[in-house]
């Protein structure tokens, strides 16, 4: 093949590639708006609607960190296509003014599609704000304090929860024993769920200090940092994240049935069923967006586009 032909090939495809990203950020933004109508109109039904719609936010990031977070490795990289990233970049801006993790996961797609290009690492391109942002970031933190506090609600007493809590707070202080990331994070209103969450993690045998090094240094840019860091630390029992927290009480037959459980066939499978979850949180797809923008469509009929997303988050199957 002739070499202005691969030029021309590898033009097209970088073209697809624009095309790809740029339906993806538009479809995110129609999103994000869809999601905080939602929030505000459950909040003036009734307290019970509220809840149950910060439950299922908490439940659509939780879905997309599923999407975002295998781009963050190197290996994803080597096979994935233009839909795979354009995927990534569409789940990562969804989330991008809630969850700093979301940010870190837009800037590594620009630096790996630098890489690609043969250019220099690019700043993404500055996102907009949509209004009433606070919303959906204090729903997501309510959600993971709410759905914390029904595991508690049996009375305890007074020195009974101080008790946990000091314990919790030196494993804290310990892991973070600079800056002032402990401070803030002990300072913060939903440190009673993450106190909560490590004990109980305790208890079933986890390494607490593990668990805590394993929430990113930014957690202090977090809007509840209390709350982001009981986010990413409920994301490692639920084995949403590998970081090689490990049960002190692990038998040699249980060590052994993990061992087999770990090929990466089955590691595929369940990252496919992550990612059938998410496309499930979402009625329109990164694909039908694209071909939208080839058309020269361009999501341009925002109102009835946020209605229809609107409609499908509210739909029982979520």
């Amino acid at each position: 093949m002739a070499d202005n032909e691969m030029a021309e090939i590898q033009q097209r495809a970088t073209a697809a590639m624009i095309v790809a990203i740029q339906a993806a950020g538009q479809l995110a933004q129609v999103l994000i708006d869809a999601r905080i109508a939602q929030l505000q109109r459950a909040a003036r039904a009734s307290e019970e609607q509220a809840r149950q719609a910060r439950a299922q936010a908490r439940a659509a990031q939780q879905a997309d960190a599923a999407v975002w977070r295998p781009a963050m490795r190197t290996a994803w990289w080597r096979t994935a296509g233009t839909e795979d990233i354009a995927r990534v970049w569409r789940a990562a801006s969804t989330w991008q003014h809630v969850d700093p993790r979301a940010q870190q996961a837009r800037q590594t797609v620009v630096d790996q599609l630098a890489k690609r290009a043969g250019r220099a690492t690019e700043k993404p391109e500055p996102a907009r704000e949509p209004d009433d942002i606070e919303v959906l970031s204090d729903a997501v933190d309510r959600a993971v304090r709410e759905a914390t506090e029904q595991s508690w609600r049996p009375a305890m007493s007074a020195e009974a929860v101080r008790d946990r809590q000091e314990r919790m707070a030196a494993e804290v202080r310990k892991a973070w024993p600079s800056g002032q990331r402990a401070e803030r994070v002990l300072g913060c209103e939903a440190w009673g769920a993450l106190a909560y969450t490590l004990d109980q993690a305790q208890q079933a045998g986890h390494d607490v200090q593990q668990l805590l090094h394993g929430v990113p240094s930014f957690v202090d840019r977090a809007r509840t940092p209390g709350a982001f860091a009981c986010r990413v630390v409920q994301d490692q029992l639920d084995g949403r994240i590998d970081l090689g927290t490990v049960r002190r009480d692990r038998s040699p037959e249980t060590v052994e049935n993990q061992a087999v459980h770990a090929d990466p066939g089955e590691s595929v499978a369940t990252s496919s069923e992550l990612a059938v979850t998410a496309a499930r949180a979402y009625p329109v797809s990164t694909r039908d967006a694209v071909a939208g923008a080839k058309t020269g469509s361009d999501l341009a009929g925002q109102v009835p586009a946020v209605e229809a997303v609107e409609a499908g988050l509210d739909s029982p199957s979520r």
